[in-house]
């Protein structure tokens, strides 16, 4: 490289107008680049320089020369780097605006991925192609969306772009959307064609995608615009099941506003109410019941009641009791849920199913009941209980031991002492 093209190069990167002038009035090459490629045309865009890049071009600079290095031009640089004027004057000397560089990427697309919208905007007034795709088949829209760029994807949107894109997994661009959180994108989209109801093929829709990530206000914009409430994935889940799994309750509550069908049974077999019973969120459990949902829906021989038992969710318990479940259900062992309740020490729980009117007496396969339960197994609170309740204490087992037989037998003197109090024998 002469040295008037190397000084030409060091003046178009430091800004230097009246050297550039010089070097190039000295014979220096316009077209003069660095090993990568990098003309003095491209430092100038890159950098800034208005000036500097209107005297290389008219002293004969190649405009649309890409750079050996992931194959970028001038206008590509200006754009990455926020440069308005200087897009503006390369599309006016006549720069390719739908050159693409390695990756399959235009201008138009950098200028989005970025959010420049000005850019953006300029590019779409001089005719870029809004629709091209890149190596990962994005468009710039897509790329838009990705980062949540709302006025460029309104930009877009308004240029005519195709909204309507999908990738391998048949993810639409308000699936994108939706799943990272982006709601000015998502109200951007919903003014156009886009289906708001769309499946990937998972069977998610952008409202399913939403309610998982926890974004209340999204999924109360997608409800807003039609969004299929009732809409069910390849497990069957619907929107709502979604939400009570992650124990969502203000999403919860704009589903079943909206229409949610709180009855409806995924691939298992579960409710949304047999799911939030079993983890216990009582205020879920609440809401739904107020919208009809069945107390005594079955799955596997198991109700709400069952699980909520079971899992020890004394205040779920307590609600479904109150709402009409049958605190006699009986388990596929022949168990009670007040048995169950003794055998794990949960003695509020056990308190509720016998004020709501659960049979105190009942015996088990083996004729155990639940005060013998609670005396093998040395739970005196529960005995307490139980006692309080009025439990017979004289019952015998099937092998004829009562509950103060088994207190003597395992050496509860605390519990043995009661018994004997309250007339065992």
């Amino acid at each position: 490289m002469s040295k008037n093209n190397a000084s030409l190069l060091e003046a178009a990167r430091s800004g230097d107008i009246k050297r550039v002038q010089n070097f190039l009035s000295a014979g220096a090459s316009p077209n003069v680049s660095d090993g990568d490629g990098t003309t003095a045309l491209m430092f100038a865009a890159n950098s800034g320089y208005t000036e500097i890049v209107r005297i290389l071009i008219d002293s004969g600079a190649n405009i649309n020369y890409q750079r050996k290095s992931y194959g970028l031009t001038a206008l590509m640089l200006a754009c990455a780097t926020n440069k308005l004027d200087i897009v503006r004057l390369l599309i006016s000397k006549g720069a390719d605006i739908n050159s693409v560089n390695e990756d399959g990427s235009t201008a138009l697309m950098i200028a989005a991925l970025k959010g420049y919208s000005f850019i953006v905007q300029a590019l779409v007034d001089a005719g870029a192609n809004i629709n091209l795709k890149d190596k990962d088949n994005d468009t710039a829209l897509k790329l838009a969306v990705k980062q949540g760029h709302s006025a460029v994807v309104e930009s877009l949107i308004k240029a005519q772009a195709d909204v309507n894109i999908r990738d391998k997994d048949s993810e639409t661009l308000l699936m994108l959307a939706a799943e990272k959180g982006y709601l000015g994108v998502i109200e951007a989209l919903l003014t156009t064609n886009i289906d708001v109801n769309a499946q990937n093929n998972y069977g998610e829709t952008a409202l399913s995608i939403a309610v998982a990530a926890g974004y209340t206000s999204i999924v109360a914009t997608l409800v807003n615009h039609n969004a299929d409430v009732n809409i069910q994935d390849q497990d069957a889940e619907t929107p709502l099941h979604i939400a009570v799994v992650e124990g969502f309750t203000e999403i919860v509550e704009v589903l079943l506003n909206g229409g949610a069908d709180v009855n409806k049974r995924n691939k298992l077999g579960d409710t949304p109410l047999l799911v939030a019973a079993l983890q216990g969120y009582s205020t879920i459990v609440k809401a739904l019941i107020k919208q009809g949902a069945d107390v005594e829906a079955t799955n596997l021989q198991e109700t709400p009641l069952t699980l909520a038992t079971l899992q020890g969710n004394a205040e779920t318990v307590k609600i479904l009791l109150k709402n009409g479940a049958n605190p006699n259900t009986q388990l596929q062992d022949g168990k009670t849920l007040l048995i169950e309740a003794t055998k794990r020490n949960f003695k509020t729980i056990t308190q509720e199913l016998i004020a709501y009117g659960a049979d105190i007496n009942i015996q088990d396969g083996n004729s155990a009941t639940a005060l013998m339960w609670a005396t093998s197994l040395g739970y005196f609170k529960v005995v307490e209980v139980l006692l309080e309740a009025g439990a017979d204490i004289n019952l015998k087992n099937r092998g004829g031991y009562t509950a103060l037989m088994l207190a003597e037998f395992n050496n509860y003197p605390n519990i043995l002492k009661i018994l004997q109090a309250a007339g065992g024998e």
